[in-house]
């Protein structure tokens, strides 16, 4: 009986030495997958102007900020992956050792990491590249409408204006003969995407 139980107890040492390590072996025997990844992102050249407005008074201010196209370097990720795991509980029943065999197959993955930049390209984004500057001199298109009064709906019409050096526009010069609320949408003559809202009164009127 004696000789049984001992057998038995060399048996299961065989066991937990044999299966012991064996994910991080097979870990560290397997061989590097690969794939693409975005890597790090850089500023590339500048694209165009984001413009911004606001109200003093009856005083527009439009101001530009450049934004240039976002880079993106892409680069092929080697590394090994986990095998073996399946062995790791039993080795945590036995003793407690598939806690290091564990920390063993991250340590083997982590590496094995290779990273290999291949080119930069562009992505679809636009990032901020500069400092927010007066739109200055500027010609603005404006969409005129004038508020609606008793549900009536006046007609809306178009003029042009131009921004001073410091990207202002006095719509008190501008609307002289409107004693109307007007809701205006600037456009550059010169880029009609680039539309900024603005809101005349006449009762702010120096």
């Amino acid at each position: 009986m004696m000789i049984k139980k001992a057998l038995n107890g060399c048996l299961a040492i065989l066991l937990i030495v044999s299966i012991s390590g064996c994910a991080s072996y097979m870990t560290r025997q397997s061989s590097l997958s690969s794939k693409l990844e975005n890597g790090e992102k850089s500023v590339g050249d500048f694209v165009k102007y984001k413009y911004s407005g606001s109200l003093r008074g009856n005083v527009g201010i439009l101001e530009k900020t450049p934004l240039c196209a976002e880079m993106v370097e892409k680069v092929r990720v080697a590394q090994k992956s986990p095998r073996g795991i399946f062995f790791i509980f039993p080795e945590i029943v036995f003793f407690g050792l598939g806690f290091y065999d564990e920390i063993r197959v991250r340590a083997i993955v982590e590496d094995s990491r290779k990273v290999v930049p291949l080119a930069k390209f562009e992505s679809s984004e636009l990032v901020s590249c500069g400092k927010k500057e007066p739109a200055a001199n500027e010609e603005i298109v404006l969409h005129v409408r004038p508020e609606i009064i008793n549900d009536v709906v006046p007609a809306s019409y178009y003029r042009t204006a131009m921004t001073d050096e410091n990207g202002m526009v006095d719509f008190n010069q501008v609307f002289k003969d409107e004693n109307r609320t007007l809701n205006l949408t600037a456009t550059l003559a010169s880029d009609e995407s680039a539309a900024v809202s603005f809101m005349y009164n006449p009762l702010h009127r120096r």
